[in-house]
């Protein structure tokens, strides 16, 4: 069990910063409930009553985690608010709250974006639960098949399938502006991720080769030469 003396490797990134949750919330106390469980454990956060509120903030604030209600009383729900938000940054992990128990229970317009996690607000009173949700949408698993072709003790074995393909194109030269273009997504996005590749990796700003760099060449090391196709 997690607790506010014991933080989750979820509280901070693989570089030391803090991560940074979105809380999403119309009830008060939930939200401020959600907040200081969040706060106790090392995370920065950004309250939020309205997903309208949340959206005009979401830049600025660009945070690793969404935690939302699903059923908020002023559209758009929480559902599609996640949606929205993770069109705009693919990284964005994505945690649902509901009194219901279960998404489909909750009865809103349109499902969470995939790879999210749910947790029943008869829960969220346990760090534990909800920090351990959290964990889970912001570190994937590697993919198994390209698990089995990363040689044994290479440091790629601790990254997801989207790592992965990221330092693929990061291999093929691919600046953060083309990786946007072909992916359909936004350059922050796209530097938010290879930032937290690069601190996966243990690819520090004082060992003196370009973290860009030596990540390619991680790459070419398990893989060989990458190539165009997806």
């Amino acid at each position: 069990m997690i607790t506010a003396d014991q933080p989750s490797g979820a509280a901070a990134a693989a570089d030391g910063a803090p991560r940074r949750a979105l809380v999403v919330e119309d009830d008060a106390f939930t939200r401020t409930l959600l907040a200081s469980l969040l706060e106790a454990n090392g995370f920065e956060v950004l309250q939020c009553a309205a997903a309208r509120e949340a959206i005009d903030a979401f830049d600025d604030f660009d945070p690793d985690v969404l935690v939302v209600d699903i059923q908020l009383e002023q559209p758009p729900n929480g559902a599609q608010l996640a949606q929205g938000l993770r069109a705009r940054a693919p990284y964005l992990g994505v945690v649902a709250v509901s009194q219901y128990p279960s998404p489909s229970a909750a009865n809103v317009s349109g499902p969470l974006p995939p790879d999210s996690a749910f947790v029943h607000k008869g829960r969220i009173d346990s760090p534990g639960v909800l920090l351990e949700a959290i964990e889970s949408v912001l570190d994937d698993a590697l993919d198994p098949a390209l698990l089995a072709a990363v040689p044994e003790g290479s440091p790629l074995a601790q990254c997801s399938a989207r790592q992965i393909d990221l330092l693929r194109l990061i291999a093929l030269g691919w600046t953060n502006e083309r990786i946007a273009v072909e992916r359909g997504i936004t350059q922050r996005a796209v530097e938010q991720s290879a930032h937290r590749l690069y601190g996966r990796l243990g690819l520090t700003a004082d060992q003196g080769t370009n973290a860009r760099v030596r990540a390619a060449r991680l790459y070419v090391a398990a893989f060989g030469e990458p190539t165009d196709a997806a």
